[in-house]
């Protein structure tokens, strides 16, 4: 895949912005001075002004292998420079604000290092609770004061979720295996940041090569934080089992993912991930594919078939056979291995609840829940037409079983 240009120069050296970079570009107004001319790579510096006023880079390159950034962070904590470092790649850009050997802030680009998503992730508030407030937000109200105002947390929590923020680009900004980087001095035209911290750099940087390494290592048998671990009966427990996964184990179901865990135990994803390869270890859980139900789809489903066995029950309904061939329905569902998918059973009118239905599919272990679902619900509409014949004249059974399969034959998946 070749990437779109930002800038052309053209042979006699005049330069022009593509349409798609222009708006980048219009925040940053001036003149410029080339100040590298490399192969494959131009560096312009802002033209003029003196040194406090204008972009002073001691570092900038491109990220070429994933100890890329690790590497000239390590250059930064160790000549104690003061500046802010900015990682760039196509998803997303993370700043760093250095001094004195430690982490001052950091700001993220990227949905997930949202102060809001990092509070959720550690089980402090529900999504539900989370969209509510961001909604009441005002443009001039900040988020984690808003979280206290609330008494969701109070402000020493807010502090630390905010430190926690800092933590987390830090090492999603250690992750980054393509891109750019530049680190520059500080500006007089520099917004402060907001909440001062000073995490020590060398310590990030040892914790970033250990999740680095044993999430390498973890991946092997944890392949996604979307699996769900389920407990082992009667499984011998271990001598010692250390905090995280004594939580783990008495929140774990079989239905909750490692994701949903680490927000229910508020230990995080990487806490949580080496707590169940742990027990993988132990052999205390095993692992299964979390349900993939699209709530609307079986909705979708559910009605359209409901349509079908609402006119089959009218239908018997004339002649007075609705409880013989509900009665024969559910004999039907029982024996047909499909009771699981259908919660309740069906009501007097021969409809089944979307919303039973699709509490039942994630508990169902299948590896296409909807698929399965669609086939049992095609197979409940053929029976219950069939048991209809018992009832119904020869004509209007005719007249049902082409207006009920032409019905059917329309109702996808997609």
């Amino acid at each position: 895949m070749v990437d779109e240009p930002d800038l052309v120069i053209e042979p006699n050296g005049v330069a022009r912005s593509v349409a798609a970079s222009a708006t980048a570009l219009s925040a940053y107004p001036g003149s410029y001075r080339l100040a590298v001319a490399a192969p494959g790579m131009l560096l312009f510096g802002e033209a003029g002004g003196a040194a406090g006023t204008r972009a002073r880079v001691l570092m900038a390159g491109e990220i070429v292998t994933r100890m890329t950034i690790m590497e000239v962070i390590n250059v930064i904590a160790t000549a104690n420079w003061r500046g802010t470092m900015l990682v760039a790649t196509p998803d997303w850009e993370r700043r760093l604000f250095f001094d004195q050997g430690a982490l001052k802030g950091a700001s993220s680009s990227a949905v997930d290092d949202r102060l809001g998503e990092v509070v959720f992730r550690s089980g402090a508030i529900s999504r539900r609770d989370l969209e509510r407030v961001v909604a009441d937000l005002s443009p001039n109200d900040r988020f984690g004061e808003a979280l206290v105002a609330r008494g969701i947390i109070d402000q020493a929590q807010l502090f630390q979720f905010l430190q926690k923020q800092c933590v987390e680009i830090f090492h999603g900004a250690l992750l980054a295996g393509e891109g750019h980087y530049v680190f520059q001095l500080p500006m007089d035209s520099d917004e402060p940041v907001g909440a001062q911290m000073h995490i020590p750099i060398h310590g990030l940087l040892m914790e970033g090569v250990q999740r680095i390494d044993e999430m390498a290592l973890f991946r092997e048998r944890v392949p996604s934080n979307q699996m769900c671990p389920v407990p082992v009966p009667d499984a011998p427990a271990p001598k010692k089992l250390d905090e995280t996964a004594e939580a783990l184990l008495r929140h774990c179901d079989g239905h909750r993912s490692i994701e949903d865990l680490a927000r229910i135990t508020g230990h995080g994803e990487f806490a949580t991930t080496k707590a169940v390869y742990h027990l993988l270890q132990a052999k205390m859980v095993t692992l299964r594919r979390a349900a993939n139900i699209d709530t609307d789809t079986v909705a979708r489903l559910v009605a359209a078939f409901n349509e079908v066995m609402q006119d089959i029950f009218i239908a018997v309904a004339t002649y007075g056979g609705v409880a013989q061939t509900r009665a024969t329905l559910d004999a039907w569902i029982e024996g047909s291995g499909y009771g699981p998918f259908f919660g309740q059973g069906m009501d007097d009118f021969g409809c089944v609840d979307a919303a039973l239905i699709t509490k039942a599919l994630i508990a169902v272990e299948h590896e296409s829940p909807v698929e399965a679902l669609h086939q049992a619900l095609h197979e409940l509409a053929a029976f219950a037409l069939f048991s209809a014949t018992t009832t119904l004249p020869r004509d209007q059974e005719l007249t049902l079983a082409r207006d009920v399969n032409r019905r059917l034959k329309q109702i996808r998946i997609e």
